[in-house]
């Protein structure tokens, strides 16, 4: 769980003046492009200058990683960015959501992954929309976004990000925002796939622990991304939404891939569900051979019991003719060995015709 970044009672949002001086040499990426050109240049956040608004030309702000708390308020100011958007890019851990304001619109996501340990790691995306510029913060650094790049890199007046203003641009970083969490729902499948394998080939005890922590990972990415249909529905949906007719038309197939995403996530749960009912009934179904077992030994020896313990009773022979007067026999004992396998094979051909072997 991420620790909040203000304490209870505290005045929400960053301002300028309250969190201090900001950092000359934290480096971002500024991209300006039109149909026939692109620039790209590497400044500090200080430097970056917000475009004129009469500028046909779009300006993409990478932020390559979170910055610190001074020089985002101080670029957010700049930009008029609303102060409580600038706290939540720097809150991470927050719940996706989306704010509009006038023309300009504030999306926060996540981006699952998973480690080498197969644990589940959260990266949060902030993007900020305005008339003619999009800024994208990726916590960790940024190469969800290199694709996105390089089509801009290479589009040319043909190409559709080129020509089709910020809010395609804004489009397209959610799209690959949500794009991301396909290949970790596919390894988690196959991780699911790999306990089920373990179960049926007898491996029971070793496969509980597993099963609890990939369910705690599936909680995390269904947090994560339950949450994020929501703010894309805004998007499309919202009556103060600043997205053209057209651009919804394209976000309602992202929209499409972030319900499927979260209809993998909840095949996933059931999967998981039935994973755990199976290892439950595989241990019931363990216990049950176990005790057929030692049941059908202990009815083999209750009657072995019987005749040992009688004939292990000491009456003498010799004080009366009614005391055991078969122990005077010559073959006696080996009579009763005899007798005593006999009985046992009749009872394991019993109960194999029984099917109880």
């Amino acid at each position: 769980m991420t620790t909040p970044k203000f304490q209870p009672g505290a005045a929400r949002g960053l301002v300028p003046g309250v969190v201090g001086q900001p950092s000359t040499d934290f480096p971002v990426t500024v991209i300006t492009f039109d149909k026939e050109q692109l620039t790209e240049a590497t400044l500090t956040m200080d430097e970056v200058v917000p475009p004129d608004p009469h500028d046909h030309r779009i300006t993409w702000i990478r932020v390559m990683s979170t910055p610190d708390a001074a020089s985002l308020a101080h670029f957010g100011s700049r930009w008029g960015m609303n102060p409580l958007d600038l706290e939540d890019v720097l809150d991470l851990g927050r719940r996706p959501k989306t704010e509009t304001r006038g023309n300009t619109a504030f999306t926060l996501l996540q981006i699952p992954g998973l480690d080498e340990s197969d644990s589940m790691e959260l990266r949060q995306v902030s993007l900020f929309l305005g008339p003619n510029y999009v800024v994208s913060v990726v916590q960790g650094g940024d190469p969800v976004f290199d694709l996105v790049a390089h089509r801009l890199r290479t589009g040319g007046v043909t190409g559709r990000i080129r020509s089709s203003g910020a809010e395609y641009l804004f489009y397209a970083l959610i799209t690959a925002t949500v794009d991301h969490c396909s290949p970790v729902i596919d390894s988690l499948g196959h991780l699911v796939d790999q306990l089920e394998e373990l179960l049926l080939e007898g491996e029971h005890q070793a496969s509980l622990d597993p099963i609890h922590a990939l369910r705690r990972e599936l909680n995390v990415l269904r947090r994560s991304q339950w949450p994020a249909r929501e703010a894309i529905e805004k998007l499309i949906r919202g009556e103060d939404s600043p997205l053209s007719k057209k651009a919804r038309t394209f976000l309602r197939d992202t929209l499409d891939s972030q319900i499927q995403v979260n209809d993998q996530i909840e095949g996933l749960k059931e999967e998981i569900m039935g994973l755990q009912d199976l290892h439950l009934s595989l241990q019931g179904h363990r216990l049950n051979e176990v005790m057929r077992v030692l049941t059908i030994i202990a009815t083999i020896f209750i009657p072995l019991s019987f005749f040992t313990g009688l004939y292990g009773m000491n009456f003498d022979p010799e004080a009366s003719p009614w005391n055991m007067p078969e122990l005077g026999t010559r073959f006696g004992y080996p009579v009763l060995l005899g007798f005593l396998a006999l009985l046992v094979i009749v009872m394991i051909v019993y109960f194999r015709r029984r099917k109880w072997l």
